[in-house]
């Protein structure tokens, strides 16, 4: 009797310890999974930031563009203007000094002939102002257009450098592991 009684404890003592290392094993299980949705809730977290940093990036280098090409376009503008309204001013004033001239009262004829030299100076002064201030308006204005471009282009340049240098950072630390040996820990990049 002492021993069934016996094998009966044991066989539930035995029960009790399956039970518990099925328990521990199902929990251990569960912290798995859990520390494993984790990992994986951060690593999306990580990629999301990362994705919004480079859109705020791109964002923002494609507002200092926006605002260089406006500042750009003003400055046209504003010189253009400038030079529009100087040469309307002088241009103004040599048709008055030419009818001026033109209306003189000419007492001799050596007068005549000073009085039409005087208005083919002035008209070929208009002229060549007129020339010459087309010519530096062009020349402002492909200055600047050159200027823009170049920034453009120096820009993209520089986000395809930033892009480049981050993806290469990126796939280094990718690419890296921890070894350790009885000299120490250090982590190699292949």
């Amino acid at each position: 009797m002492i021993i069934i009684i016996n094998i009966i404890i044991s066989s539930s003592y035995h029960h009790h310890h399956i039970i518990i290392i099925i328990i521990i094993i199902i929990i251990i299980i569960i912290i798995i999974i859990i520390i494993i949705i984790i990992i994986i809730i951060i690593i999306i977290i990580i990629i999301i930031i990362i994705v919004i940093v480079i859109i705020i990036v791109i964002i923002i280098i494609i507002i200092i563009i926006i605002i260089i090409i406006i500042i750009i376009i003003i400055i046209i503008v504003v010189v253009v203007v400038v030079v529009v309204v100087v040469v309307a001013l002088v241009l103004v004033l040599l048709f008055s000094l030419h009818r001026i001239i033109s209306s003189s009262i000419v007492i001799s004829s050596s007068s005549s002939i000073i009085v039409t030299i005087t208005n083919n100076i002035v008209m070929v002064v208009i002229v060549v102002i007129i020339i010459i201030s087309v010519i530096i308006i062009i020349i402002i204005v492909i200055v600047i257009v050159v200027v823009l471009l170049l920034v453009v282009v120096i820009v993209i340049i520089v986000v395809i450098v930033i892009l480049i240098v981050n993806n290469f950072n990126n796939r280094k630390t990718y690419r890296s592991a921890h070894f350790c040996s009885e000299f120490g820990c250090y982590i190699k990049s292949f």
